[in-house]
């Protein structure tokens, strides 16, 4: 009879996980799949080592599940995915350095729990965090460069590196920040060896010039370093220019970045995701205005003059800018536009001097002139001072809130005043539920009632 434990239970019995794990690894293991119980788990664990060939795998696995279960690792051990990563050690156990007995278990995490366990068996030497997910993955190339790290090997001696590190910037792939992931790493060490700050360095890894093309390294590693030189980057517009030098490139693969400026590509980048935006939509609209008064007002702080207005978009380019510049969809609302069932209105800040900043969008119902949507940069809340805009153009214009509009009465711009609460609740029992006929009437039909009841009961 075939042991099956599912993986829901909360405890896994005593000395009978041992039995099944020495079972298992003196079988002759076929290929298993896993189907939710503990034993098909090992199985598929085990069916993936050789009993002949690199058998120190095979035993190394072994000897980690069962110092697991004496440590009392048990939730660890009914996951899939942290078995892996055991499974994973194991695939490097002619290289540990500590016996694995050795190693207690101290933590209250499985992560935790995971994590020391990996120091424990491969590091001599302070070793990358960023480095110590590489075992929950697939790639054996991250997990050989945490051993050989762990094991006092350079950086720059590491197998199978993608990219050309200098030692500068091999000192700063060791100390990236843990949150990233290899690839960014490499990008953000990269980006420290240029000469980049560390917040843009940062912003290089993150965008998607983390993904490594190998066969086109010196290109991208060029587009690295020009953009090492900036003083700040938007991540948004990073990705857009990205994009455009990944098309331009595949293009024509003599592309480069010389003689280039980063306010021209970042126009070049803008007109060609217009272009795509375009010929993937189709058709392009442009609509009439909505007559909605747009908000105009000024004010003067430090002698400056500053403009808060109100621009309404009416065409499908102006709809793909106000998109692309506060990374939101808004781009997609050019078929309701034209069709005259909602507007688009974008509040605006202007410093003589000084660019243009997009504020806040908002979507207008027509014909009801109602704000169903404000929406600032990522799609994030307006800020304070951009709700008290919109309240003031709301109290100066054909808009209002969505909570204002009255069913069947004609909207009449006027100032509103708070109304103290006694006010509002005689207006509440000015216009009660049920009208005093109404309320007639269900008194007779419950005396109705009763009387019905009572000649039942004679």
């Amino acid at each position: 009879m075939k042991t099956n434990w599912n993986t829901q239970n909360t405890r896994i019995r005593q000395g009978a996980y041992l039995a099944l794990v020495e079972r298992i690894y003196n079988e002759d293991n076929k290929p298993t799949r896993y189907n939710g119980s503990m034993e098909s788990m090992l199985r598929e664990f085990f069916s993936k080592t050789s009993k002949k060939k690199y058998v120190w795998k095979r035993r190394t696995f072994k000897n980690l599940l069962v110092h697991m279960y004496n440590q009392k690792c048990y939730a660890l051990l009914r996951k899939y995915n942290y078995v892996t990563v055991l499974h994973n050690i194991s695939a490097f156990g002619n290289l540990i350095l500590r016996d694995i007995e050795q190693w207690e278990n101290v933590y209250s995490t499985q992560e935790e729990q995971l994590n020391a366990l990996i120091r424990h068996c491969f590091t001599l030497y302070d070793t990358p965090k960023f480095l110590e997910p590489a075992f929950y993955g697939s790639e054996k190339k991250y997990m050989l460069w945490y051993v050989q790290l762990g094991r006092g090997k350079s950086v720059k001696s590491l197998a199978n590196m993608p990219v050309v590190l200098t030692s500068r910037m091999a000192h700063a792939f060791r100390n990236a920040p843990a949150f990233l992931s290899v690839n960014e790493a490499l990008r953000y060490a990269q980006a420290v060896g240029f000469g980049a700050s560390t917040k843009v360095a940062k912003f290089i890894a993150l965008s998607r010039l983390s993904i490594i093309r190998e066969d086109q390294e010196t290109f991208w590693a060029s587009v690295v370093q020009f953009f090492s030189k900036e003083d700040d980057l938007n991540v948004s517009e990073l990705d857009g220019i990205v994009d455009y030098l990944t098309h331009k490139h595949r293009e024509d693969s003599s592309f480069s970045m010389k003689n280039r400026t980063y306010g021209a590509l970042l126009n070049q980048s803008q007109e060609w995701h217009r272009l795509v935006y375009q010929q993937e939509r189709g058709q392009r609209y442009a609509w009439n205005t909505s007559g909605i008064k747009p908000l105009y007002v000024e004010e003067v702080v430090d002698n400056k003059t500053i403009v808060y207005k109100t621009e309404e978009l009416l065409n499908s380019d102006a709809l793909f800018d106000e998109g692309q510049a506060m990374q939101h969809c808004v781009s997609e609302y050019d078929d309701d536009c034209e069709e005259g069932r909602c507007s688009i209105f974008s509040l605006r800040q202007e410093v003589e001097g000084e660019p243009m900043k997009r504020l806040v969008t908002l979507e207008i119902e027509l014909p009801s002139y109602e704000i169903v949507q404000a929406k600032a940069k990522c799609n994030q809340e307006p800020d304070s001072k951009s709700m008290e805009l919109i309240s003031h153009w709301i109290n100066n214009s054909q808009v209002r809130r969505k909570a204002e509009i009255e069913h069947g009465q004609p909207y009449q711009p006027q100032q509103r005043v708070e109304q103290p609460v006694h006010a509002r609740a005689y207006e509440v029992r000015q216009n009660p539920v049920f009208s005093r006929d109404s309320v007639y009437i269900i008194w007779l039909i419950i005396k109705l009632l009763l009387l019905i009841a009572k000649a039942m009961s004679m």
